[in-house]
C-alpha cells in the first residue's frame, strides 16, 4: 500500500504479484478433494461477475477509481503515466490464478497446459475489456481452467470412472484419510 501510495506501481506491482501468489498456493494446499476446485471455479465465476456488475467491485470503480491502484496489478499503456492510463489485474484474479496451478499440481492436472490457456484468459480479457469499463477475469480463467483439465477432474470426482488408474485421489479416498 505504501508503494502504490507513493507512486512506485512497479515495485508495488511486484510486491502485490508475490503477495497474492503466495496466498492463492497457500489456499490450494488447503484443498482436500477435487470437487472442491471445481465448486471454487464455479463459485469465483459468478461471485466475481456480481462484483464487477453490481457490486464492491463496481462501487470501488464508481466511486473511488483512485483505490484500483490498491487492488490492482496495474499495467500502463505505451505512451502514458499509469495515473493517465492503464489496464489492471485485480488481486483476486492473481490468487485464484496460483490456486488453480496448486491445485493442478496437488492433483496431478495438466499444470503447464492449465498456466498457459490461464494467462491466454487474460491477455482475452484484457483485449476485450478495452472496450468496456470493467470485465471480470475470473470466469473466463476459471473456465479455460476446468476445460483444460475436465476429463481428469471428472475421474476425480467419479469413484466409477476409475480415478486409481489415472493416479488422481478420489473425493472419497482423500476424504478416509
Amino acid at each position: 500500500m505504501l508503494l502504490v501510495w507513493l507512486g512506485s506501481v512497479p515495485p508495488a506491482n511486484l510486491a502485490k504479484i508475490v503477495a497474492a501468489a503466495a496466498f492463492g498456493l497457500w489456499i490450494a494446499d488447503e484443498i482436500e478433494r477435487v470437487s472442491w476446485i471445481i465448486a471454487v471455479a464455479v463459485v469465483s465465476a459468478v461471485t466475481d461477475i456480481v462484483s464487477v456488475a453490481i457490486g464492491p467491485t463496481r462501487k470501488i470503480l464508481d466511486e473511488g477509481p483512485v483505490l484500483i491502484g490498491y487492488f490492482a496489478v496495474i499495467m500502463t499503456w505505451f505512451g502514458y503515466t499509469w495515473s493517465e492510463a492503464h489496464s489492471a489485474i485485480g488481486m483476486s484474479d492473481v490468487i485464484f490464478f496460483a490456486l488453480y496451478l496448486g491445485a493442478a499440481q496437488s492433483f496431478g492436472l495438466r499444470e503447464r497446459l492449465s498456466a498457459v490457456v490461464m494467462i491466454a484468459s487474460f491477455l482475452v480479457t484484457l483485449a476485450v475489456a478495452m472496450w468496456w469499463t470493467a470485465l471480470p477475469a475470473l470466469p473466463l480463467l476459471s473456465l479455460s481452467f476446468l476445460i483444460v483439465n475436465a476429463d481428469l477432474l471428472w475421474r476425480g470426482v467419479r469413484p466409477d470412472v476409475g480415478a486409481r488408474a489415472t493416479g488422481l485421489p478420489q473425493d472419497s479416498e482423500r476424504s478416509q484419510s
